[in-house]
């Protein structure tokens, strides 16, 4: 029987979730069409996921290498009906659980949630341009549904938003902000120009400037209890 994992990163990671060793899965196939997707292979969904048994041996293995916590990325995660029954798989055999996401399917989120350690979700831009950068129709009351979700909830978790120069302007960090009322935890990260970058006009771009993003960074502290940098 198939999980909702398409494959791993092996080996460990130390960036991936804060304050664990840990083992980067991710899953396959996603809603939306990002202009800076780092993972542009995997938007399209694939068969062969990892098996409930394969699943089973690697999280073995990497106890005993001392990794204690499980990242599943994407793709988006909650695409996958079977990622509640995944979660749950992975509670159980000790390891803590982390799920990134942007939000679109907050039922699947919902299933999933009680077996979460913690959750990070994108909000790629004011929902008035999320469409330019998703390249795709929102369906902005599930994204509110998941935001809601989290806010009112018992899991830790963090909302995100990648500044890329050129496309993100103060004005649009200040609307972010009012639509993010009542978040405890808001992390501004770095675009890094890659290769495969779904825009090509994109694989060319600057890195986000330290000055830019530190900047955005002090109009969104008033806004929030913590206001993070990467």
């Amino acid at each position: 029987m198939e999980s909702a994992l398409y494959t791993y990163q092996n080996r460990e990671s130390t960036i991936d979730f804060e304050g664990r060793l840990a083992l980067l899965f991710f899953t396959c196939g996603c809603n939306f069409r990002c202009r800076y997707c780092h993972n542009p292979e995997l938007i399209e969904k694939k068969e062969g996921n990892i098996t409930y048994d394969e699943l089973g041996q690697i999280l073995e293995r990497s106890k005993r290498n001392w990794i204690d916590g499980i990242c599943v990325t994407g793709g988006e995660p909650c695409m996958q009906k079977a990622l509640p029954e995944t979660a749950a798989f992975i509670k159980k055999s000790g390891m803590d659980l982390k799920i990134d996401t942007q939000g679109s399917f907050p039922l699947v989120l919902e299933e999933t949630l009680p077996f979460c350690d913690y959750v990070a979700m994108d909000y790629k831009m004011p929902m008035q341009r999320y469409a330019d950068l998703a390249c795709v129709r929102i369906n902005a009351h599930s994204i509110g549904q998941s935001l809601e979700m989290l806010k009112s909830g018992t899991v830790d978790y963090e909302i995100r938003t990648t500044v890329i120069p050129g496309i993100h302007t103060e004005d649009d960090i200040r609307k972010i902000c009012d639509e993010l009322k009542g978040v405890k935890r808001y992390v501004l990260q770095t675009f890094i120009p890659r290769d495969n970058l779904p825009d090509e006009e994109l694989r060319t771009a600057e890195k986000t400037p330290p000055a830019m993003i530190e900047s955005f960074a002090e109009i969104c502290r008033p806004h929030f209890d913590e206001v993070l940098v990467r």
